[in-house]
C-alpha cells in the first residue's frame, strides 16, 4: 500500500523529519562525561525515541549505577537546548508532509521528545505550522515501543489508525506503530516521493 492512499499521515520527529539525532547524541555524552556513564551510538540508536528520564532509567538498571536522574535529565536538555536552533530537515519525507499538508489532509506528529523541543525544532524546520497535532513524551505515559503516542495522535485528528501511515527512524518506533494498527514506514529505506512530485512552497 502506497502511503498516499492512507487517510492521514503520523510523522515521528527526530530522525525522520529533522535531522536532530547527531544533536541528541552530542547532548547526551555531555551529561555522561559530567555523571560518569556510558551511553554508545549503537545503544543512542537501539533506544532512538525512548524519553530522556525513561532512557537513563534503561541505562543506569543495564550498567547498575544509582544517579541523580532527574538532575542528568535536567543537564541533558540545556545541552541540547543550543542545538536544536541549529538542525537541519530530513529533505524527503519533509517534502511528504509538506505535500500532504498542502492537500489539507489531516496528519500529525507522535515523538519521544519533549514539546519544548517538539516546537523548537519543528519551528527550525519550518514546519510548525502545518500540523493540528503534536503529542510529545508528555501526553502518555506508556512512551515507545508501546504504541500509545500514535494512538493518542491518531484519535485528536479523527483517524482510525487501521487508516493510518507513519513514518519512523527506529525499530522501537517502527515496533511502536505497528502495535497501534498502522502502516509503517522506515525512513531508512527509500520511500516513494509525493505522486506529483511537484515542490510546493510553505
Amino acid at each position: 500500500m502506497h502511503w498516499n492512499t492512507a487517510d492521514a499521515l503520523i510523522f515521528d520527529m527526530d530522525g525522520t523529519l529533522a535531522d536532530s539525532m547527531p544533536a541528541h547524541f552530542e547532548a547526551w555524552q555531555v551529561a555522561a562525561r559530567e555523571f560518569g556513564f556510558s551511553f554508545t551510538a549503537e545503544r543512542f540508536q537501539q533506544l532512538g525515541g525512548v524519553p530522556t528520564r525513561q532512557t537513563l532509567e534503561i541505562l543506569c538498571r543495564e550498567q547498575q549505577l544509582d544517579l541523580p536522574i532527574e538532575t542528568i535529565a535536567g543537564v541533558k536538555e540545556q545541552a541540547i537546548l543550543g542545538k536544536l536552533d541549529h538542525v537541519l530537515p530530513l529533505q524527503p519525507i519533509l517534502d511528504i508532509a509538506r505535500w500532504w499538508h498542502h492537500q489539507g489532509r489531516p496528519m500529525a506528529v507522535a515523538t519521544g521528545a519533549s514539546r519544548t523541543n517538539a516546537e523548537i525544532t519543528l519551528r527550525t524546520i519550518g514546519a510548525d505550522r502545518w500540523f493540528s497535532v503534536v503529542m510529545t513524551a508528555e501526553d502518555v505515559s506508556a512512551h515507545k515501543p508501546a504504541p500509545d503516542v500514535f494512538l493518542k495522535a491518531a484519535l485528536a485528528i479523527g483517524a482510525e489508525p487501521a487508516q493510518c501511515a507513519a513514518f519512523e527512524d527506529t525499530d522501537i518506533g517502527l515496533q511502536a506503530i505497528r502495535a497501534a494498527g498502522m502502516q509503517a514506514w522506515d525512513v531508512r529505506q527509500p520511500i516513494p516521493v509525493p505522486p506529483d512530485n511537484t515542490a510546493l512552497s510553505d
